[in-house]
C-alpha cells in the first residue's frame, strides 16, 4: 500500500507518546494489533489483498515470456510460495515504527514492549498470509498427487517467511517514515530528496528486502540441493532432499524470529532520541 490521497493518519500534527500503550505480554500486543488491523484505514489487510491479487493475475494471465521475467521459479507448488512472498513484501513488514508513530514513541524506552509490538505486527501479517497460502499449497499438491511435497511446501510457507519478518523491521528502525497522504506529501515535497526520494526508496524496498531475506534463510538448503542432487536444474527435487532443505530453512528462520526482534529493540533503544524526534514530527517525511 503506497499511500492514500487524503491527509493520512498524522495529518501534519505533532505526534505525542502514550505510555499506557505498552504491552506487558505478547498476547496483549497481538490482541491490540488485531484490533488496529481491522479498523480504518485497514492498511495491512488492503496491502495483503492487493498484492495477492496482483501476483495471481500476473501468474495466470500474463504471457509466458513476461511471467519468466517476473518469476524465477515455476510449477504448481511454486505458486503458493511466491504468492506468500508477494503478500509479505510491502510496508507492513518494514515500517513498523513509522506506521504507528504515537505508540512507537511510548515504546522506545522499553525494549521488551517494543519487541512484543514488533512480533505482534509480524504475527498479524502472518495470520493474513500464511494460512491461506498453506491451504493453497495443500490443495495444489493434492491435485498434483504430491501430498508429501505439499505438506513440506506448507511448512516452508508457515515458518521461513516469519523468520524474514523478524529481521525486515530493522529497516524501519534505521529509516522510518510517516504514512502521510500523497496529496500532503506532494504539497510539502521540499526538500525533495528527503521528502519524496527517500520515501519512494523506502516504500519499494520491501519488494527486494523480504524476498532477499527469505533467500538468505533458504541459502543452506539451496547449497544442500546443489551439492547433493546433481539433476536439480532439470528435475523435481525428491521429497527427501526437499524435506532436508525445508528443515534447515525452518531452523534458521526460528533463530531469526527469536533474535531479530530482540536486536531491533536494542537498535531502537540506542537511537531513542533521534527516533523520538523524527516520529514526533510528521513534517520530517
Amino acid at each position: 500500500m503506497r499511500g492514500r490521497g487524503g491527509e493520512g493518519e498524522t495529518g501534519g500534527r505533532p505526534v505525542t507518546a502514550n505510555a499506557a500503550d505498552r504491552p506487558g505480554r505478547l498476547s496483549e500486543a497481538l490482541r491490540a494489533e488485531l484490533r488496529r488491523a481491522f479498523r480504518r484505514p485497514f492498511e495491512t489487510p488492503i496491502v495483503v489483498a492487493t498484492n495477492g491479487t496482483m501476483m495471481t493475475l500476473a501468474w495466470f494471465l500474463l504471457p509466458p515470456s513476461l511471467t519468466n521475467l517476473l518469476f524465477s521459479f515455476h510449477g504448481p507448488l511454486a505458486y503458493p510460495m511466491i504468492l506468500s512472498l508477494w503478500m509479505y513484501s510491502d510496508v507492513p513488514a518494514t515500517n513498523l515504527l513509522g506506521s504507528d508513530a504515537r505508540r512507537s514513541i511510548g515504546l522506545l524506552g522499553d525494549r521488551r514492549a517494543l519487541r512484543h509490538s514488533q512480533q505482534a505486527k509480524n504475527l498479524v501479517l502472518w495470520l493474513l498470509v500464511s494460512p491461506l497460502a498453506a491451504v493453497i499449497a495443500i490443495v495444489v499438491g493434492s491435485h498434483d498427487r504430491r501430498p508429501q511435497a505439499a505438506i513440506l511446501t506448507a511448512l516452508w510457507i508457515t515458518v521461513v517467511p516469519l523468520g524474514a519478518l523478524g529481521v525486515s523491521a530493522w529497516l524501519g528502525v534505521f529509516f522510518p517514515y510517516h504514512p502521510v497522504g500523497l496529496k500532503r506529501r506532494w504539497r510539502h515535497r521540499q526538500p525533495f530528496r528527503r521528502k519524496i526520494l527517500r520515501w519512494l526508496i523506502l516504500v519499494t524496498a520491501p519488494w527486494m528486502l523480504v524476498p532477499g531475506l527469505v533467500v538468505l534463510i533458504s541459502l543452506p538448503a539451496i547449497v544442500l540441493w546443489v551439492a547433493t542432487y546433481p539433476s536439480w536444474r532439470g528435475q523435481r527435487i525428491p521429497d527427501g532432499y526437499f524435506a532436508g532443505g525445508v528443515t534447515m530453512g525452518c531452523l534458521l528462520a526460528a533463530l531469526c524470529w527469536v533474535f531479530g526482534p530482540r536486536l531491533a529493540a536494542r537498535f531502537a533503544r540506542r537511537r531513542r532520541d533521534r527516533l523520538a524526534g523524527f516520529l514526533a514530527d510528521p513534517d520530517r517525511g
